[in-house]
C-alpha cells in the first residue's frame, strides 16, 4: 500500500513552506524538491553536468556551484532552462517515488508541478497563490523583488492555468491562521481519501 499524495505547488512567496510545515503537524510527511536540488547541488553529478555546460563561471572561487549565478543564467535563457528542468526533474521524481511512505498522507512540495509532466504516484494538487506586494515582501530576504519573481514567472504557466489545473487553489494573502483554516478542509479531504485507499 502507497501512500496518499498531495502536490503543493504554487507562486513563489505565497506560503508553500507554511503550508507544508502545517500539514507535517498534523501528521503528514513531506518529501521537498528543493531540499532534495540542494543536495544534488552539493553531490558531484549536478555540479559536473553545470561546468559541462557552463564553465567555471556558475562557480564560487571555493569551487562550490553558486546558485545565484545559475539562477541569472536559467532564468534569463529559455534553452538552459529546458536543460536545468530536463536533467533534475526526473531525477527529483524517481526519488520522491523511492521514499514514499507505506501509507497515510505525504506532501510533495513541488514548486514548478504543473511546468513539467505530472508523475503517476500524485493523486491531487493543491495550488497556492497570493497577490505581488504581498510575495514580494515574503521574498524580500531572499532577495527577490517584484521585478525578479516577475522575471521568474514567465516560466510559469499562468495563475489561471494552475488554478484550473489543481484540485484545491487557496489564496494566501492575509495571516497565516486563515491559511490554517482555509487548508483544515484539504487536509481532511486528504486523510479520508488515505483511509479509503488503505482499506
Amino acid at each position: 500500500m502507497a501512500s496518499t499524495v498531495i502536490v503543493l505547488t504554487g507562486e513563489p512567496g505565497a506560503g508553500k513552506s507554511t503550508a507544508a510545515a502545517w500539514l507535517v503537524r498534523q501528521g503528514a510527511a513531506l518529501l521537498d524538491a528543493d531540499a532534495i536540488v540542494r543536495e544534488m547541488w552539493s553531490g558531484a553529478e549536478l555540479p559536473a553536468l553545470a561546468r559541462e555546460r557552463w564553465g567555471g563561471a556558475v562557480f564560487s572561487p571555493d569551487g562550490t556551484i553558486d546558485k545565484r549565478a545559475v539562477s541569472a543564467r536559467v532564468f534569463s535563457n529559455d534553452e538552459d532552462y529546458r536543460w536545468l528542468c530536463g536533467v533534475t526533474h526526473p531525477l527529483v521524481y524517481a526519488r520522491m517515488e523511492r521514499e514514499l511512505p507505506d501509507q497515510g498522507v505525504t506532501v510533495a512540495e513541488i514548486p514548478m508541478f504543473f511546468e513539467n509532466p505530472r508523475p503517476d504516484w500524485a493523486d491531487r494538487t493543491l495550488f497556492l497563490y497570493a497577490g505581488e506586494a504581498a510575495r514580494a515582501e515574503r521574498n524580500r530576504f531572499r532577495g527577490l523583488d517584484e521585478t525578479e519573481l516577475a522575471r521568474r514567472g514567465r516560466f510559469f504557466k499562468s495563475r489561471q492555468e494552475r488554478i484550473a489545473l489543481s484540485d484545491w487553489a487557496i489564496c494566501n494573502d492575509g495571516d497565516t491562521e486563515t491559511l490554517y483554516a482555509r487548508l483544515a478542509p484539504v487536509w481532511d479531504a486528504m486523510t479520508a481519501l488515505a483511509a479509503r485507499k488503505g482499506e
